[in-house]
């Protein structure tokens, strides 16, 4: 099943007959568009008017106006991203055409990169006005409240940074969004309206009771009424429908009082009293339905003649929107929607779960799945909402829908879930996916237990009426062929955690298993394979890990499973650049890139993880702009993908990247990023290991030896430790760091345990046939050797490193170790060995040397230790708490304006313009 964009949401609604006239704020929302402000917010609680003033602006405004309403469905970003292509597109054709295709078949690049396509077409649409510099256009977002992913603000935020000057936004809300407000706000890039602003004036208020409603009411009624009301819309409007055809109208108004939830629930008895009793109860059955077509609202209430009564509803402008100019498709507005399924919910709870129930059996027959389950668990239909998770769930997690079926999952109650396996196997899967790996087991065992205990249907889809039904005989033979299934699964997924946390022989064990119990051509099948390279890897079987990736990969192709064909070929790649093989592993990460390319043309998200790889060995190579690009590129689609190992490892190449580029603040910010993910995530043993080496790498890079000592001391490691190939990359880390330690302190013991430890490590290495790792060991070597100044055996032992690296064309390996390489690159040049490697990597040292800004030093950092007085660092420590400068101000017992006085000269030293860059900055100089 598939989402198709719904046309009706890129309507603009249509204006009631007669509206009082916002003047005044459509002259607000111009003086922003002539000030080139990129974003215009109207902000304020439902029933202010937002979206009937926007539509207001819309017709009265000279530009072209895009529209986009928005709903608790477009949290995902694969759909809203889709939605907003589709909303330009409606005043410029093509526009993002190949974007809207990846978006809508949920097989596509990360968001920013598409994105930045779309900001590059948009910016070759004819420049506005030099004169008076007026946008060529704009796109509203209706109720953006409801969007709460924090992935779409992020790439809306990037969007707002690069907005082209043909273009503003313009966003109506409930509460104010997840954007850079203060930002834009400071930088007089933002038009704000907000429920001050929205108010009816007593003017307004008047003109609406009388011209608008014609109920003819006294200055002094209106006063009264206002004042009650406030100025708030809604609740004046649902008041002038209570007043139609009422004698005593000051006696309405005079008690027309109370907390605001009374209020609306005495209006909406009055308004609908006023209703015939089919009317009222076509109101409130249908209240449950986000949008209204007849034939869904027909199967809702069990009628047939909804379209007549749409069509009353509209002609009585009693709270209905029509979503398209056809009037097929409505909503009611939000509050009254909210008001009337609070009635129906009070006084038919159980009609209310019925009615749930007919909508999602409507949205099956139209082949919208989530709507379909979504309806059911609102139903409480969970027997039939778990059916449809079972017949559904498979290809949505192939598809990258896991966070949809997790949400399903938790709204299902544990008993329903644990008593079925296979919904205990898919909680198991999207545990495992996303990094909550200490859960994986307990599901598990759940779905183990359901398996002894329940009869097994099938979880493939709806059985069609024309097969014969079965025998008991067959029915026996399909249970014990699905319960066979569900044990592969569990094996499998059993294999990958006992891997995630390093049981070697375990993960062997399952994965074995598995590969006995599941078909040929089994999705779950092909996946077993990348476990088991992984598993011979971490033995140290090269020969077996390479077949394995390569077995995977061939089968996940001819079985059509592109992602995980994908996977394995880059497993397969990685394989190869541990044996320094690093020609053929481009080659193979080209074709896994290749690879995730879907039917349609567009790319897969799971095509993050070659362009990491690919990335990473442009770095190597010391193509930094290549491996920028596709570092970028690559983590996006990673984060988009949601794979937890695949980001983690993304986040540390880009943090590699940054420190080559002489970066460390971005590599610290890509630091916290990737530590605050692995404590919320289970993150793969080696990516742990390559991430403590970025770690101890910038300390040691910026002078910081006691943070790579403290490392070392809390690590559980010694030199001493019993080497396995699982734990020896933490090893040479802890070798570094001795390394750094006998460079400082040549007098004491850290270089002979240095070399002593990578003495071992080689041994091990070189039986495991991972020449990627003997290169990095032998370089500690050399430098250990040099530093003890055992020169005569630290350049050969260098000369063999070059021996290795050489046919792969290593050369950030050696150009990031600095100074003391340099020197050893010199020595090895003038005795004639490997001239011309050794000097194509002495002459990369040098120009990058020469560039002092890219070489990270502490001595490069300002100090702003030394510049802030003590009141200033006290002033800084307090901004952290989130008080007000009032609330500093008694704290420290001073006045407010010396507070101000202090933060802004806190601000100029950190050259920091907000008080969270300003606490972000502290904590880089560890001031707080």
């Amino acid at each position: 099943m598939t989402t198709a964009l719904l046309q009706t949401k890129l309507y603009i609604p249509q204006l009631p007959a007669t509206i009082v006239a916002r003047t005044r704020l459509i002259e607000l929302l111009d003086e922003g568009l002539h000030q080139s402000h990129k974003l215009a917010l109207i902000s304020a609680p439902a029933g202010f008017g937002k979206t009937t003033l926007v539509i207001e602006w819309t017709q009265k405004s000279d530009r072209p106006i895009a529209w986009l309403t928005l709903d608790e469905g477009d949290n995902d970003p694969a759909r809203f991203w889709a939605y907003f292509i589709a909303a330009l597109q409606t005043i410029y054709e093509g526009i993002g055409e190949s974007a809207l295709t990846a978006f809508q078949s949920h097989r596509h690049p990360p968001s920013e990169t598409l994105l930045a396509d779309i900001i590059n077409e948009i910016a070759t649409i004819p420049d506005p006005s030099p004169k008076n510099s007026v946008s060529s256009f704009s796109l509203v977002l209706d109720d953006f409240h409801m969007i709460t992913n924090l992935q779409i603000n992020e790439t809306l935020t990037f969007l707002l940074d690069n907005l082209p000057p043909q273009m503003r936004l313009v966003l109506s809300c409930r509460a104010d969004p997840n954007l850079p407000l203060a930002r834009l706000r400071s930088r007089g890039q933002l038009t704000e309206i907000r429920a001050v602003d929205l108010r009816f004036t007593p003017d307004e208020a008047a003109a609406f009771l009388n011209d608008v409603m014609g109920l003819g009411l006294s200055a002094e009624e209106i006063t009264a009424l206002d004042e009650r009301v406030e100025g708030w819309i809604a609740g004046l409007q649902m008041a002038a429908l209570s007043m139609r055809g009422r004698k005593d109208v000051s006696g309405f108004i005079k008690s027309f009082s109370g907390s605001h939830r009374f209020v609306l629930d005495y209006l909406v008895e009055e308004v609908l009293d006023q209703q015939s009793n089919d009317i009222q109860e076509f109101l409130l059955r249908t209240s449950i339905l986000e949008r209204m077509t007849s034939p869904l609202c027909n199967a809702v209430t069990d009628r047939d003649d909804s379209q007549v009564i749409l069509a009353q509803l509209d002609q009585a402008n009693l709270f209905l929107v029509h979503l398209d100019d056809e009037r097929r498709w409505y909503r009611y507005h939000h509050l009254f929607a909210d008001l009337l399924r609070s009635r129906v919910e009070q006084a038919q709870p159980d009609l209310v779960l019925a009615l749930h129930c007919r909508a999602s059996e409507w949205y099956e027959s139209a082949e919208l799945v989530e709507e379909a389950v979504a309806h059911a668990i609102a139903g409480e239909a969970f027997e039939r909402a778990a059916t449809l998770v079972e017949q559904n769930a498979m290809q949505m997690i192939i598809d990258g829908k896991h966070p949809t079926v997790s949400r399903w999952l938790e709204a299902l109650p544990d008993e329903l879930v644990r008593a079925r396996p296979w919904l205990c196997v898919y909680h198991a899967w999207i545990r495992y996916w996303i990094g909550l790996r200490e859960q994986v087991e307990e599901c598990l065992q759940n779905a183990e237990q359901a398996l002894a205990s329940t009869p097994l249907p099938s979880k493939g889809g709806k059985q069609s009426t024309k097969v014969p039904i079965p025998t008991e005989t067959e029915k026996t033979a399909r249970s014990e062929a699905e319960g066979q299934h569900i044990a592969g699964y569990i094996a499998a997924i059993r294999a990958s955690n006992a891997l995630s946390n390093e049981k070697i022989p375990r993960a062997l064990e399952m994965a074995q298993r598995a590969v006995e119990l599941l078909p040929e051509g089994d999705y779950m099948r092909s996946l077993v394979g990348i476990t088991l390279g992984a598993a011979h890897g971490s033995r140290g079987d090269v020969v077996a890990a390479q077949q394995a990736y390569a077995e995977a990969s061939a089968s996940a192709q001819k079985c059509g499973y592109r992602t995980l064909g994908v996977s394995a070929t880059c497993y397969l790649g990685m394989a190869q650049a541990k044996q320094a093989r690093l020609h053929e592993a481009l080659g193979t990460y080209r074709e896994a890139l290749e690879l995730a390319i879907g039917p349609d043309g567009q790319q897969l998200p799971i095509a993050g993880f070659p362009m990491v790889k690919l990335g990473d060995l442009s770095r190597e190579w010391n193509d930094l702009e290549t491996a920028s690009c596709d570092l970028t590129k690559g983590v996006e689609a990673c984060a988009q993908w949601g794979q937890a190992d695949f980001l983690a490892d993304g986040y540390v190449a880009l943090m590699r990247l940054q420190m080559a580029r002489g970066n460390p603040r971005g590599a610290r910010n890509t630091l916290r990023k990737v530590e605050d993910l692995a404590q919320r995530a289970k993150v793969d043993h080696f990516i742990i290991c390559w991430l403590d080496e970025c770690r101890l790498r910038l300390w040691i890079s910026e002078g910081n030896l006691a943070a790579a000592v403290r490392w070392a001391q809390t690590s559980g490691l010694r030199v001493e430790s019993e080497l396995s190939y699982h734990h020896d990359l933490h090893h040479i880390n802890l070798a570094r760091v001795l390394v750094a330690q006998g460079m400082l302190q040549p007098s004491e013991t850290y270089l002979d345990e240095a070399l002593g430890l990578l003495a071992r490590l080689l041994v091990a290495s070189e039986k495991a046939g991972w020449i990627h790792e003997e290169i990095k060991i032998l370089t500690l070597q050399a430098m250990a050797l040099q530093a003890s100044g055992d020169s005569e055996e630290a350049i050969p032992t260098l000369a063999r490193a070059l021996t290795l690296a050489e046919p792969g064309g290593y050369v950030r390996t050696f150009i990031d170790e600095g100074k003391p390489m340099g020197k050893m690159l010199r020595q090895a040049v003038a005795q004639g060995i490997a001239v011309g490697y050794a000097g194509k990597l002495l002459a990369a040292l040098e120009e990058e040397t020469e560039d002092q800004s890219r070489v990270i030093k502490p001595t490069s950092l300002p100090s702003p230790v030394e510049s802030l007085s003590r009141r200033e660092l006290e002033v800084l420590r307090l901004l952290t708490t989130h008080l007000p400068s009032t609330e500093i101000a008694k704290e420290l017992v001073i006045s407010t304006n010396t507070v101000r006085s202090h933060i802004k000269r806190i601000y100029s030293k950190l050259n920091v313009h907000s008080r969270r860059d300003a606490i972000l900055r502290a904590e880089e100089f560890e001031l707080l």
